[in-house]
């Protein structure tokens, strides 16, 4: 007798029936994978350079700046699609700036700008590269360039704390472009005569520098000149022999003492350009600077 739990096999049933939607099954499969396979390189590289960029960022803010340059320059190289290659651009030109190399951080900074025009990223990216720019040309003391970057950021920026900085900046290049004179002497002050011979690259000349006693009480002193102009020059010699320098609020500080007659200092200098540089002359006592507002443009004549 057959037992009840023996069936008989089906037979006759058509393929049709479950080949279909395997066959769909595998075709959905296929085009994910084929997906996937497409999107996955795309994918890494981004990762990859997110990770680069936070390595390069990380040197940049802790001042290692040789690794930063090195670690921004492969982003740019290797990741141009990435969307961390306008931000390791200005990180470039981050770097050279804290490497000293100012006159190619400026380049790039300016390179920037013909890019860096459009869309809400970009803006805000273009915002940070005026803002490097104009402190830069500041350091470098460039009246030529200057008043353009701060143009640009009254234009596009006007209630930025960069555009506040670029004024007054532009203040001073007006200021001493009205003080400069054919004698090339000035003094913004009562208190402080200034006497310039003529400047030559290569070759020395001097800076007059007459402090009246009224000027600063009797005692330890500093005449403040900015940094950018002393940076544009080799000091060659100081006299009367300066007491010591010191560098703070942008200024290069000479420490004199102050007696009950006038004081002259003589700065020899040897420029090392030719073109126009920027000269702010301040005292400075007890860490208070004494505002003379005096400045001035020095032409420095080729050879």
């Amino acid at each position: 007798m057959a037992s009840p739990y023996v069936t008989t096999p089906l037979r006759g049933l058509p393929l049709r029936r479950w080949m279909a939607p395997l066959s769909l099954l595998l075709f959905l499969f296929a085009v994910m994978n084929g997906g996937a396979y497409l999107l996955a390189p795309a994918l890494f590289q981004a990762d990859q350079a997110r990770g680069r960029y936070t390595l390069a960022n990380n040197y940049e803010l802790t001042r290692v700046y040789s690794r930063s340059l090195e670690g921004y320059r492969q982003i740019v190289q290797q990741f141009p699609e990435s969307g961390y290659y306008d931000a390791a651009r200005i990180g470039i030109a981050n770097s050279l700036m804290g490497l000293g190399r100012r006159e190619e951080a400026i380049a790039q900074y300016q390179q920037l700008l013909t890019t860096l025009s459009a869309g809400e990223t970009l803006k805000a990216n273009r915002l940070a590269v005026l803002s490097k720019l104009a402190s830069a040309l500041e350091e470098a003391g460039d009246m030529a360039q200057s008043p353009i970057v701060y143009a640009l950021l009254a234009a596009e920026y006007p209630d930025s704390s960069a555009t506040a900085d670029a004024k007054r900046y532009a203040d001073t290049i007006a200021a001493a472009t009205a003080n400069a004179t054919d004698s090339r002497s000035a003094g913004g002050s009562d208190l402080i005569a200034i006497d310039i011979a003529p400047a030559v690259v290569g070759k020395p000349f001097t800076i007059s520098v007459r402090v009246d006693p009224k000027a600063v009480p009797a005692g330890t002193f500093s005449i403040a000149l900015n940094s950018s102009f002393v940076s544009a020059f080799d000091v060659v010699s100081v006299e009367p022999a300066t007491s010591g320098t010191s560098d703070y609020w942008g200024k290069r500080f000479f420490q004199f003492s102050m007696a009950a007659e006038p004081l002259e200092v003589v700065f020899t200098l040897k420029a090392k350009a030719a073109g126009k540089q920027l000269l702010d002359i301040d005292l400075e006592r007890s860490f208070t600077l004494i505002e003379l507002n005096t400045t001035m443009s020095v032409d420095v004549a080729g050879q």
